[in-house]
């Protein structure tokens, strides 16, 4: 069972966080400027509709591995 990764990205490209499973990409996550939530869009350039959000990162990551996105 491949396990996730969180790599970090550079805050001025848009998305902060790079979510992998093993070698794939499985989304990304980002601070909401409207709200301050982390959201977590699933794929590896998608930045239309979040899949999940929550106001904590670490509860989001618990989310992510919890779903098995």
């Amino acid at each position: 069972m491949a396990r996730y990764d969180y790599v970090d990205r550079n805050p001025l490209g848009g998305w902060i966080i790079e979510v992998r499973k093993g070698a794939s990409v499985r989304g990304n996550i980002k601070k909401s400027r409207v709200t301050g939530r982390y959201q977590f869009y699933r794929g590896a350039r998608n930045a239309i509709r979040p899949l999940l959000e929550e106001s904590d990162i670490e509860t989001l990551k618990e989310q992510i591995e919890k779903l098995d996105l």
